[in-house]
């Protein structure tokens, strides 16, 4: 109360407010309160009251308490493209996908979208025109089918989301990918080791230093993968308690992968187990393979049953850039007439030697953990070959009669 058991207000002097813009009244001795409804860009409402010791004041706060209000539930209206993509990727995507998926779909956001002209513009500016232009402009760079294909469904399925909670239109609807029969890109050629480069690969992986010590200390682990066919990051993941060399298997069941945090820009490293049973899976060990795995044994720091297969000075897990350096260098030792560079060229070695023994597609797929439809279009000239050689003996089979 003021002076005399007075109100410190004149409720007279209150101001009456414009239709739409709320109401003021009365809180206390001290105090102001004004209430408004505040409609949001997405046409969600908020009712936002405000308390001052005046109606200026009242009006200045409403106004402060507007602005942070649209900031903070409204933020897309100034996203561009490229952040919007990043923070969808971040915040709504991460958890439906795998980390190693996750992890692609950030990496083709960078390398695709990121650099286009499109990823600064604000996303819900960007045009059906535009998304085709640069898909168009993906091809005419010589990128391949699958890359275009992983820019365009990343497009897609932000755009399907965003337009579906904002309720603008999506500009992916009438957007085409190219034919593969028009892709420009050059199909990139599978490249193995012959029998004299196995050879000439093995015997350099041998190599010692006057010391003794071996000059490629994952050598002959990278050896006996042509026997074995395992993915790089499998490689990396797998344990010594994973191979039984007396039943001749070795149980593939996880694989390292590598990630790049978007803040830090810091690369990490997580082993990612299967969740599903089927696509687990023994990989037969030949007796060569067996052979260069006890070599490896024998000149390894570290092996007990938890300790990795290939694993560093610090007992921690490996990475593929290490392994595709030793295989050049191992290449470059041995002279070999394949200079692939990285772990792929072991794992397609492998197939090869199995296409030519004539083992079934089939078994093929199982052991390399590919699906048929991969497995076939990728080693499309071993099956052609193994096709010939089946038809070559039914030749022979027939000319008996």
């Amino acid at each position: 109360m003021g002076e005399g058991g007075k109100p410190m207000f004149d409720a007279s002097k209150i101001p009456k407010l414009p239709y739409g813009e709320g109401s003021m009244w009365i809180h206390n001795d001290h105090l102001l309160a004004y209430k408004k409804t505040i409609t949001l860009p997405n046409g969600k409402k908020v009712r936002k009251t405000v308390f001052a010791e005046s109606p200026k004041k009242c009006i200045a706060s409403m106004r402060e308490a507007e602005r942070e209000l649209l900031q903070q539930y409204a933020p897309s209206n100034k996203i561009v493209l490229i952040d919007g993509i990043y923070q969808w990727l971040e915040n709504t995507h991460k958890s439906t996908v795998k980390p190693q998926s996750y992890q692609r779909l950030v990496g083709t956001a960078r390398n695709q979208i990121e650099p286009s002209a499109i990823g600064h513009i604000r996303y819900q500016d960007v045009t059906t025109e535009e998304i085709q232009q640069l898909i168009n402009k993906l091809n005419q760079d010589g990128l391949s089918h699958s890359s275009i294909k992983k820019t365009y469904n990343l497009l897609g399925a932000f755009y399907k989301y965003k337009s579906a909670l904002e309720d603008f239109k999506n500009p992916m609807l009438l957007v085409k990918m190219p034919k593969v029969s028009n892709v420009l890109a050059e199909t990139k050629d599978v490249e193995w080791f012959e029998m004299d480069d196995i050879i000439r690969f093995t015997e350099a992986c041998g190599v010692r230093y006057n010391n003794g010590r071996l000059k490629y200390k994952y050598g002959y682990m990278l050896a006996a993968n042509i026997y074995m066919g395992m993915r790089g990051g499998e490689l990396l993941a797998l344990q010594w308690k994973d191979i039984d060399l007396e039943a001749g298997t070795a149980y593939v069941y996880k694989t390292l992968i590598e990630y790049q945090d978007l803040d830090t820009k810091k690369t990490h490293f997580e082993i990612q187990y299967s969740t599903k049973r089927d696509k687990n899976r023994y990989v037969p060990i030949n007796t060569k393979a067996k052979e260069l795995i006890l070599e490896h044994y024998k000149n390894s720091l570290y092996t007990e049953p938890d300790d990795f297969v290939i694993s560093t000075a610090n007992r921690k897990t490996n990475t593929l850039k290490n392994l595709s350096d030793m295989i050049k260098k191992i290449e470059e030792e041995g002279d070999t007439t394949t200079r692939a560079h990285n772990t792929h060229v072991l794992r397609h070695t492998c197939a090869s030697l199995y296409f030519r023994a004539g083992v079934p597609i089939e078994t093929i797929c199982r052991i390399l953990g590919n699906s048929r439809e991969v497995c076939e279009k990728t080693y499309i000239h071993f099956c052609e070959e193994q096709l010939k050689n089946a038809a070559s003996q039914t030749i022979k089979a027939i000319d008996f009669f």
